[in-house]
C-alpha cells in the first residue's frame, strides 16, 4: 500500500511539473505569434505562476502583489488579474508598506529604489520581482526580454536571503545567476 500512495504522490508532482511545462510553452508560443498581448499581461501570468511556484511560508488563502509607486501598473495587473480571486493587486508608495505583501513588482520608473527595498525586505518572505532585468543588482526575479521572448532571471543568492523557496520546475524555466 506504501508503494501505491508514493506511486499517486510522484503522479501528482509530475501532472504539476507538466502544466507549468506547458503553461511556459503556451505563454512563449503567444509571445511570438499574437503580438495582441501585452508585456502587462504576460507579467501577470508569471506573477500569478510565481504564487504557485514559490513555497510562501504562512500563505495559504490569498496573496497581495504590491506594485511600487504606479497606480496605473497596479491597476493593469488587478485587470489581468480579475479572475485570480486569490490575489489582490494594491499600489504601494514605500518600502514600509511591502512587509504586508508576498510579492512587490517594482516597474522601471521606481528601479532606483531596489537597494533599499530589498535591505528593508531582507529575511522578511517577499519576493521582489522587477520589471527590468536588476537581478544582478540584488532583485531575487527580474523579467528580461530574451529575443522576442519575455524569460525571467532567478538570482539564486538573492531568493535565498528572502527565506523562501522556489520549486525545481521554475528553477528549471529561470535564468539562473
Amino acid at each position: 500500500m506504501y508503494i501505491s500512495e508514493q506511486k499517486q504522490v510522484t503522479s501528482m508532482r509530475q501532472a504539476k511539473v507538466y502544466s507549468w511545462v506547458l503553461l511556459v510553452v503556451g505563454i512563449f508560443c503567444f509571445t511570438s505569434v499574437d503580438a495582441q498581448i501585452s508585456t502587462r499581461k504576460l507579467e501577470a501570468i508569471y506573477l500569478y505562476n510565481f504564487t504557485k511556484y514559490i513555497n510562501f511560508p504562512g500563505a495559504s488563502t490569498g496573496y497581495v502583489i504590491g506594485v511600487l509607486k504606479e497606480k496605473d501598473v497596479a491597476s493593469e495587473l488587478q485587470g489581468n488579474l480579475k479572475n485570480k480571486g486569490e490575489i489582490a493587486v494594491k499600489s504601494i508608495s514605500s518600502s514600509g508598506e511591502a512587509k504586508d505583501c508576498h510579492i512587490i513588482y517594482v516597474p522601471k520608473s521606481a528601479s532606483s529604489q531596489l537597494t533599499a527595498l530589498v535591505s528593508e525586505l531582507d529575511e522578511a518572505g517577499v519576493l521582489i520581482v522587477t520589471e527590468e532585468d536588476l537581478a544582478s543588482e540584488g532583485a531575487p526575479v527580474s523579467f528580461v526580454i530574451d529575443g522576442s521572448k519575455l524569460r525571467f532571471k532567478i538570482n539564486q543568492l538573492a531568493l535565498k536571503k528572502t527565506g523562501l523557496q522556489a520549486s525545481s520546475s521554475l528553477l528549471s524555466l529561470a535564468i539562473l545567476i
